[in-house]
């Protein structure tokens, strides 16, 4: 009976753990919401009397930025998180973050503003590429979606921090501000452990057990995890080794899932809309003001962000992606036709469905596709596969910003809805058919999961992967077919 109880006591302790380790991470994801919302301060850096003019062009380059940086990390962050590891590059990324924030808030110079938010988004997405793997090598599946969530609540908090800000402050402190942060969460990161995962690959195995041991608690019984790790975790493969496992069918399908999966939500106009957003309610229409609008926004998103927190592992990535695709390309839809038809006493409409927009995305749009990206990419091509659909989605993200203008002034803000929502009906014809179901499942089966087993003919991923879940999440099939 004693066991028992210490057994229980050392099981919470490891939990909590687990989970204060997540939020550590995910604290540096805080980064990539500022970042992303910053642009909303824009229209205020126009308007003052600075040293220097911002155009509407330079808008779209410092918007759009994020994404031409996105491309070139993309293609070197594989590489950088096997030399250093996720921690070590983690605490590299958060280094000159502070410094940066100021430079921006007051740089005498144009030139000094773009220098200072390149260097911000190479952060930004150095750590964007690897967050989510590094949460899902250190924490067990039963919490690995509650936590792994965590990220995009961080984010969406950053964001709507930045539009509070904006609705009451001026450019320089709102963007000085931002700084605050980063120096305490620099000091924390030195805490954490390394990845037990990334430690083995390197042929350090008493390194890993010991990551393995503060994540699990002595007594917890992580030797078996250990055993395993160390056994199906092979030394990380060069570029040209990877390109020729994503040959196989079984490395192949998941990176292209994830990628069409990433690639469409893009094309839907997430980035667009939270960096465009008081340019889109000056549009509009809006009888509300814009900066006040942006701070309804970022409300939602982290009330909608919270509850996805609390559902992810309980629902399934499945049925919480495909209901939150639904509702966003709904709202995107009547919000385009309210726009284009332009009936009088309907100036409320595209706040609402931005509002509802914003809802649905932070319950699983904002989150999950990450969580997926974690989970589903296979160890042998998680590198490349990471690059690959990182420099793809970033590709796709510079695009919308960058010709957003171009659109708003050939289509008008009805059009680019109704081509958001397209985008989005498509992505939801592909998770209904596709999208495999990871809940609770290992990352060990998950590489599994897309081996066509000797089944009968016929039998369809989805299919397969129901079965899988009426077993439970104790004793999980590996068995979802391409």
């Amino acid at each position: 009976m004693q066991d028992t109880e210490n057994e229980e006591i050392i099981s919470r302790r490891s939990l909590i753990r687990q989970i204060l380790v997540g939020f550590v991470v995910a604290l540096s994801t805080l980064m990539t919401g500022f970042t992303s919302a910053w642009p909303v301060v824009l229209p205020k850096l126009q308007e003052s009397s600075t040293n220097f003019v911002v155009t509407d062009q330079d808008v779209a380059w410092l918007v759009s930025l994020q994404g031409i940086v996105g491309m070139v990390t993309s293609l070197i962050s594989g590489h950088l998180v096997e030399y250093f590891g996720p921690k070590k590059l983690l605490l590299i990324c958060l280094f000159p973050t502070f410094g940066l924030w100021i430079l921006m808030a007051y740089t005498p110079y144009l030139s000094l503003l773009y220098i200072a938010r390149i260097g911000l988004c190479i952060s930004t997405y150095i750590i964007k590429s690897f967050f989510q793997a590094y949460i899902a090598e250190l924490c067990q599946p039963k919490i690995r979606g509650t936590i792994a969530a965590m990220p995009e609540l961080i984010i969406a908090i950053g964001v709507l921090i930045i539009y509070v800000m904006a609705n009451f402050f001026s450019y320089e402190l709102v963007t000085a501000l931002c700084a605050a942060p980063f120096l305490p969460l620099l000091i924390i990161t030195f805490f954490i452990p390394e990845s037990p995962y990334w430690l083995a690959r390197r042929n350090r195995a008493e390194e890993a057990k010991f990551s393995l041991q503060r994540m699990r608690g002595q007594k917890f019984g992580f030797e078996k995890e250990l055993r395993t790790i160390t056994t199906n975790t092979k030394p990380q493969e060069s570029a040209w080794t990877q390109v020729r496992e994503l040959r196989k069918k079984k490395h192949s399908i998941p990176v292209v899932y994830v990628l069409m999966i990433l690639a469409l939500r893009e094309v839907s106009g997430q980035t667009a809309i939270f960096s465009y957003s008081v340019y889109m309610f000056r549009q509009a229409g809006v009888q509300l003001d814009a900066f006040l609008c942006t701070v309804l926004i970022g409300c939602v998103r982290v009330t909608s962000t919270f509850i996805a927190l609390l559902v992810v592992d309980r629902l399934g990535r499945r049925p919480v992606m495909i209901g939150s695709t639904s509702f966003c390309a709904l709202a995107e839809l009547v919000s385009g036709i309210a726009l284009l038809m332009n009936l009088p006493g309907t100036s409320w409409v595209p706040l609402a469905g931005l509002l509802i927009y914003v809802l649905a995305f932070g319950l699983g749009q904002a989150g999950v596709p990450w969580i997926i990206m974690g989970e589903l990419l296979p160890t042998p091509v998680r590198s490349i596969g990471s690059a690959i659909i990182t420099f793809c989605y970033c590709l796709l993200m510079f695009i919308v910003n960058y010709i957003f203008f171009w659109l708003l002034e050939n289509l008008q803000l009805g059009g680019i809805f109704c081509l958001f929502a397209i985008s989005n009906v498509i992505l939801l014809v592909i998770l209904c058919i596709w999208l495999p179901e990871t809940k609770g499942r290992s990352l060990q089966e998950l590489e599994s999961a897309f081996v066509k087993p000797k089944k009968k003919e016929g039998e369809s991923l989805l299919s397969t992967t129901e079965k899988a879940d009426q077993v439970g999440d104790q004793q999980p099939n590996s068995a979802a077919t391409c």
